[in-house]
């Protein structure tokens, strides 16, 4: 029987404080971008006491994709390079096993533009998303948006099930080290819907799963892409 080849890093840290060093990165650059970089405002209400925003700032869509790169992907992955000395491989930035990568996407992407039916029928999703309705005036100007979206889908990914999953690996083995990204991108989510929070758990798990076999965090990317721009073109459409 064939045995699958997995994927592991070519170097692993020997920092001493590298675990605490990766998730105080990412709780840092996740504070950054709840407060400075969301598409929207999050506030709170209450009978006592009138609306009050807590969020800082609110970004035009492509502003909010551009910084999502800088905080999510090239912050962590820095810090990763030059305070840890990982390789860029060792974060899961290559390519991996891209033969098993390609099945992973032949299997993933059809999964994917169902689930974004579903969520974009769906009146809470709708109250979010899609987060620039004026791109769907015409296709070429989707198409460009749901390019640029790439960046922070890939910056996501990036920071979760690469920077955190492969990074805490050597200290948590591969069980802690994803249930410890997945914990965190789920909370990554408050401010959403319940079901888009609630279902980040599971598909957080299986993302680290697919990532750590295939050695490599693109294709869980773009299997990501592909649910949210399948959301918003179904919660866009009457």
């Amino acid at each position: 029987m064939m045995q699958h080849e997995r994927i592991e890093p070519d170097h692993k840290s020997e920092h001493p404080w590298a675990a605490s060093i990766l998730l105080l990165t990412a709780t840092i650059v996740l504070i950054a971008h709840y407060y400075l970089a969301r598409p929207d405002i999050i506030g709170v209400f209450s009978d006592s006491r009138d609306w009050s925003r807590m969020t800082l700032v609110q970004l035009e869509p492509r502003a909010h994709f551009l910084t999502s790169l800088c905080l999510l992907a090239l912050a962590p992955v820095l810090v990763g390079r030059f305070v840890l000395r990982l390789r860029l491989t060792d974060m899961g930035l290559g390519l991996g096993n891209w033969r098993e990568g390609m099945k992973w996407l032949a299997a993933g992407i059809p999964l994917a533009v169902f689930a974004g039916w579903t969520a974009g029928g769906s009146p809470s999703m709708q109250s979010v998303y899609p987060l620039d309705p004026s791109v769907f005036q015409a296709p070429s100007h989707f198409v460009g948006y749901a390019l640029l979206a790439f960046l922070y889908y890939g910056s996501w990914e990036v920071l979760f099930r690469g920077f955190l999953l492969f990074g805490l690996k050597r200290e948590f083995g591969l069980s802690g080290a994803n249930a410890a990204q997945t914990g965190l991108s789920v909370t990554a989510h408050f401010g959403r819907s319940l079901m888009e929070t609630a279902s980040a758990l599971p598909a957080g798990l299986v993302f680290g799963y697919v990532a750590n076999r295939v050695g490599s965090i693109w294709y869980v990317a773009v299997i990501h892409w592909v649910v949210g721009m399948s959301t918003e073109w179904f919660a866009a459409m009457p």
